[in-house]
């Protein structure tokens, strides 16, 4: 798929597309099921950027520094600043959810497998999950 030129889109169209994927997710019952359905969105790539941006959230919560992340996770500064940017603006409940998925992360024994056995080209998330 071409890259989406938001710009080049009508707003309300915007609007009523991206209210329509949040609405699908937020219909997800279990954990299963939002893993079959990003699994089977996504591209590697693609869940790869959304859990980068997360893993980045999650050690900047952490206190670590951006020189730290961006030699372990290989990201660029302005990656780690936009997760920055975006973690302490706007809605102050970003940084609770995430620190509340912390907590559950070190309680958890998840196993993902299901999900990702089923299509070929995620495999690889398997080992990153773990």
């Amino acid at each position: 798929m071409p890259k989406v030129r938001p710009h080049l889109i009508d707003k309300r169209e915007k609007y009523k597309v991206i209210g329509r994927f949040f609405e699908i997710v937020s219909n997800l019952k279990s954990k299963k099921e939002v893993i079959d359905f990003f699994v089977g969105l996504l591209t590697p790539s693609e869940s790869l950027m959304f859990a980068r941006r997360i893993q980045i959230a999650e050690m900047l919560l952490e206190g670590d520094n951006y020189e730290r992340i961006r030699k372990v996770l290989k990201v660029s500064n302005q990656t780690i600043t936009k997760t920055d940017q975006w973690l302490h603006s706007g809605d102050e409940n970003y940084g609770r959810w995430l620190e509340k998925c912390l907590k559950v992360k070190a309680n958890s024994k998840d196993d993902y497998s299901t999900g990702l056995d089923r299509y070929a080209h995620h495999r690889f998330l398997k080992d990153l999950l773990k």
